[in-house]
């Protein structure tokens, strides 16, 4: 109404944006109302301005597990047994006591001390055998499917022979398994093993998962193994990168006889690598004359630089690209330190 007063026509147009700080009201809206793309987590989070935590209990009574982290949704807590044998997985049961003004001990309950008062277990299943174990540190979790990634590994030998395509001085594992895990039920869908190889599974460093993809890293072998989460829970590995990048490159080389034998052929990996350097060394020098020097200084001086580097970590930047850490290998122990590990270069690869 264009002859309302200004501080009339602001408060009009300011009641549509208002929401209410009232728990209740928000409850309602997250009922009700869908948050915009991509801004559920920062929705949910405005529930901390009404819910805060004001009291610590202590001494709880708890099982004598290896708790390893809550799902990113927080509807799992995901634990291990202390042998690390078996997968236990409990349920927030979430608000369970409360209090009028500041909490004391003695306002609370006696069972408020106790664990299954604030969690309730789903199930305790069990992944490894009696010589394997579960790496407590590695976990992936598929939110919008609810899915665990877990990895089993029997015990690591420092003084394993070297074989075809093995990087020396890298330790061997004589099995490592992934296993797709449904939290909701406990139900094991798919698993996928790796024998006689290395990958760092610690931290979850030798794997990455972006939506339905998963990226493992054999540190042994020098091979990328894509692979993709179906719906129906089945691993399907549907790229590898190492050896050969695409999925003709050997089919090509035998059949112009030009096969690797030994290790005659650098990998695919290493030669797409030395190529974008030494085109990129090439360009940077427009004088003809000062380009041979230019590579002589900057490509073959480093050339046994680059082709001793390895692949230290890989993750996705989307669904087609990914980002590879390349390191140098100084043999031993120092391979497996990553705040030692001298970096040279990070290649991006189109899959």
């Amino acid at each position: 109404d264009a002859s309302a007063p200004p501080a009339a026509t602001g408060g009009a147009v300011m009641v549509g944006f208002f929401r209410s700080g009232n728990l209740a009201s928000r409850v309602f809206d997250r009922q009700f109302l869908s948050p915009r793309p991509g801004a559920t987590v920062n929705t949910v989070r405005q529930f901390y301005e009404n819910l805060v935590p004001s009291y610590t209990i202590y001494d709880i009574d708890c099982p004598d597990y290896s708790f390893r982290k809550f799902t990113d949704d927080g509807k799992y807590l995901v634990a291990f047994s202390r042998n690390h044998q078996d997968l236990i997985v409990y349920r927030p049961i979430w608000l369970t006591f409360s209090c009028h003004e500041e909490c004391d001990s003695h306002d609370l309950p006696a069972n408020a001390e106790r664990f299954d008062s604030f969690f309730k277990q789903l199930y305790s299943i069990s992944l490894a055998s009696s010589n394997e174990y579960i790496c407590k540190d590695f976990f992936l979790y598929m939110e919008c499917h609810q899915y665990g990634l877990f990895a089993t590994s029997t015990a690591q030998s420092n003084d394993s022979s070297a074989t075809d395509g093995a990087i020396h001085g890298v330790p061997s594992i004589e099995k490592i398994t992934f296993y797709l895990v449904r939290l909701e039920d406990g139900a094991i869908l798919d698993e996928k093993a790796f024998c006689n190889d290395f990958i760092n599974l610690a931290h979850s460093i030798g794997a990455y998962l972006y939506e339905d993809l998963v990226c493992i890293v054999s540190l042994r072998y020098q091979t990328i193994h894509v692979l993709q989460i179906r719906d129906s829970g089945s691993l399907v590995e549907v790229r590898r990168i190492g050896a050969f990048c695409r999925e003709d490159d050997e089919l090509f080389l035998y059949s112009h006889g030009q096969a690797a034998q030994g290790n005659s052929f650098l990998p695919g990996i290493k030669q797409r690598l030395l190529s974008y350097i030494f085109r990129k060394t090439w360009n940077e020098e427009p004088d003809q004359a000062l380009r041979v020097q230019h590579l002589k200084k900057k490509f073959y001086f480093h050339f046994q630089d680059y082709v001793d580097l390895i692949i230290w970590k890989v993750q996705f930047l989307d669904r087609r690209h990914l980002f590879i850490k390349f390191g140098s290998v100084d043999g031993g122990v120092n391979l497996f330190s990553p705040d030692i590990l001298p970096v040279f270069y990070s290649h991006l690869v189109t899959i």
